[in-house]
């Protein structure tokens, strides 16, 4: 089977679990809006945690790497972010986790209220946001689709019969088997995630910095 032939597949495989994919999709959205109302809000537990949360991110391990090794290299920067996030921000957290079925929706719901509790109010150009929003848009798009396949292997443990197959093992194997067809969608739009965001900073980061300034 060629490339070509995959990505199809993978995007048939997609679309028997749209409505999956759809609900992760409506909870990263609404999730985020409502970290951003709880801050205008100014309730004082979700300030108190925006300021801790702004203080730990300068210092977060996963990021250090990409102003200090990688710093001058555009292709390992792209290479770093997209392993990571396919690794760690996909594979670990959000498939693997799908055992039991719930934790991918409790993981995309804290994901998307941090976030919107971190941008809300910050001083914003014209092009900081558009990188912001379409990686946002790239990455847990991603994610929604990484969350549906956990969420579907989980569902698959407590309900066997919804694969129609002849044994618990079996609907198992049918469902990882239908996860690892979409992966090839996850890599894929990770990957343009990863050179859409490290090609911006890497080229624009000083200038992104001068217009939050003004």
């Amino acid at each position: 089977m060629n490339i070509l032939e995959s990505f199809k597949t993978s995007l048939q495989a997609a679309k028997k679990r749209s409505n999956l994919i759809m609900f992760y999709a409506l909870a990263h959205i609404v999730f985020l809006a409502l970290g951003q109302w709880m801050v205008a809000m100014e309730i004082p537990g979700v300030i108190y945690l925006r300021n801790e949360q702004l203080m730990e991110i300068k210092n977060l391990p996963y990021l250090k790497p990409l102003t200090g090794a990688l710093a001058g290299s555009l292709a390992l920067k792209i290479l770093y972010t997209f392993l990571f996030n396919l690794i760690f921000g996909a594979f670990f957290s959000t498939t693997v986790t799908g055992v039991i079925f719930f934790l991918p929706y409790l993981i995309a719901v804290w994901r998307s209220f941090i976030i919107g509790v971190l941008i809300y109010g910050a001083e914003t150009s014209p092009l900081t946001q558009m990188v912001f929003y379409g990686t946002f848009v790239l990455e847990f798009g991603a994610y929604c689709v990484s969350s549906a396949v956990g969420t579907d292997i989980g569902l698959t443990l407590l309900w066997p019969a919804r694969k129609r197959a002849g044994s618990r093992k079996e609907a198992i194997l049918i469902s990882m088997r239908e996860g690892r067809r979409l992966y090839l969608l996850v890599a894929v739009i990770l990957f343009i995630a990863a050179c859409w965001e490290m090609s911006w900073l890497h080229y624009l980061g000083p200038l992104i910095k001068l217009e939050n300034l003004k």
